[in-house]
């Protein structure tokens, strides 16, 4: 093989590789964002042409979302966009359980001892404020949902163990995807505004226990609230079994 052959194909391979990014990352974010729902089918073929690339770096996105537990491969019937569980759910919410708390408790010392990250989370405390004030709307559920991830990733950014922040960044597709069974009903973003709102105030006071209790508290009425919305319409993502 020529040197100007092995060039070709380096750059074939960085090529795929980068083509391979961009069909992960847009697919990732329709499944967070619910435009691909649970047990969605994911046509190869169909997605070769709607993302305008060719087979090989469809198929690697494919691998790395099956990885993350996005996508599932089932043998001889294709890929498709994992289904929901109720085991799935209470063994997410009971590991959130576990770390975000502790990430909270990290992050109020640290923005104690911070006067630039308290003025961000000060910031934060003004916009969930404000929202709170508005009248329900599309417009404004989109922001409040911008904004509570917004301060999600000022907590895990805020948290000094680093095994712990990169733990709960890697959760974070499963958790996004799953704020669509949540706030279903109007009134949980209602109640959620309400819920950061104590967070804030606890961070901010430097009252650390207080700002991990609010989490637990947060975290607690989510899962009710995702296994009521299943309950009245699980629909066929949903593995009841699983």
């Amino acid at each position: 093989m020529t040197a100007a052959s092995e060039g070709v194909e380096a750059h074939a391979g960085r090529t795929d590789v980068s083509k391979a990014d961009l069909v992960h990352r847009r697919l990732k974010e329709e499944i967070e964002l619910g435009e691909l729902a649970p047990g969605t089918p994911l046509s190869e073929l169909g997605l070769v042409e709607r993302m305008g690339a060719s087979r090989t770096p469809v198929r690697e996105a494919l691998r790395r979302l099956a990885a993350e537990g996005l996508v599932d491969l089932v043998p001889r019937q294709g890929a498709r966009v994992s289904r929901v569980s109720l085991r799935s759910v209470r063994d997410l919410f009971d590991f959130r359980g576990l770390l975000e708390p502790a990430a909270m408790r990290q992050a109020t010392e640290a923005a104690a001892a911070d006067p630039e990250l308290r003025r961000a989370f000060a910031s934060m405390r003004t916009e969930f404020t404000r929202i709170a004030r508005r009248a329900p709307s599309q417009a404004r559920s989109r922001a409040f949902y911008d904004l509570a991830d917004r301060f999600d990733w000022a907590i895990i950014g805020a948290t000094r163990n680093e095994h712990l922040r990169r733990t709960i960044a890697e959760l974070r597709p499963h958790t996004a995807r799953l704020r669509n069974l949540s706030h279903v009903d109007p009134q949980r973003v209602e109640v959620s505004v309400g819920e950061h709102l104590r967070m804030c105030d606890a961070l901010l006071a430097g009252d650390a226990d207080g700002a991990a209790a609010a989490i637990a508290e947060h975290l607690a009425q989510s899962l009710e609230t995702i296994f009521r919305n299943l309950a009245r319409g699980p629909g066929e993502g949903l593995d009841l079994l699983g």
